[in-house]
């Protein structure tokens, strides 16, 4: 289960919330390096998977290739996102090729067999922060700059990711999102970068 909070936020303030290395009671330690994603999404020609409020992607990070299904997601007014999400290793996405698996039946289920094509894609540098409280690594804080890519029509954006790790609560969460809010403007995100591509593609089809 994914539970995260998303926001828009202006460009040049994702600098300054980098350089941040203690938010509140939280300790941010940078990674090492940001990530340079590549994200394909895939779905039928009729859209079986957006129909069913599902979105399947495969990540490449380097060398790195991660296939992800991801469920309806139940989006709160604060811009927390909640929803069940399937990830692992992998660059195929046929699922007919993956190993036998919760994600393999659910997709197969979906799509009827159906072949999988390219809808959108969305290169994003990313670099993260994790935030510690009393020991425990508790979330992610991610900085998000890209361009989403849907058809001929393209489109930047600039967000904040805070994502629950296994050790943090949803009182973490809103912690670290009303400390956050103290530095920067925060504007709750309900759509996924998905959604806003999906839209941005739509509107070039009409």
């Amino acid at each position: 289960m994914e539970i995260e909070a998303k926001f828009r936020v202006a460009a040049e303030d994702l600098h300054s919330v980098g350089s941040l290395r203690q938010l509140g009671s939280y300790t941010l330690t940078p990674a090492p390096e940001p990530e340079q994603q590549l994200n394909i999404y895939y779905d039928t020609a009729d859209g079986r998977l957006g129909a069913a409020r599902h979105g399947l992607r495969v990540r490449r990070i380097g060398e790195r290739a991660l296939i992800t299904l991801k469920g309806p997601a139940e989006v709160g007014p604060d811009g927390v996102h909640r929803r069940a999400e399937h990830e692992f290793p992998g660059a195929d996405p046929n699922p007919t090729t993956w190993a036998p698996s919760v994600a393999r039946d659910l997709t197969l289920a979906l799509t009827g067999g159906a072949p999988l094509t390219p809808t959108v894609a969305i290169t994003t540098e990313r670099h993260i922060l994790y935030a510690s409280r009393d020991g425990a690594t508790v979330a992610e804080i991610c900085l998000d700059r890209g361009i989403m890519r849907a058809g001929s029509r393209e489109h930047p954006f600039a967000e904040i990711e805070i994502e629950l790790l296994p050790e943090g609560g949803r009182a973490d969460l809103a912690a670290i999102a009303a400390d956050l809010g103290a530095h920067v403007a925060l504007t709750p995100e309900p759509h996924s970068k998905l959604q806003q591509a999906m839209e941005l593609l739509h509107r070039q089809e009409t």
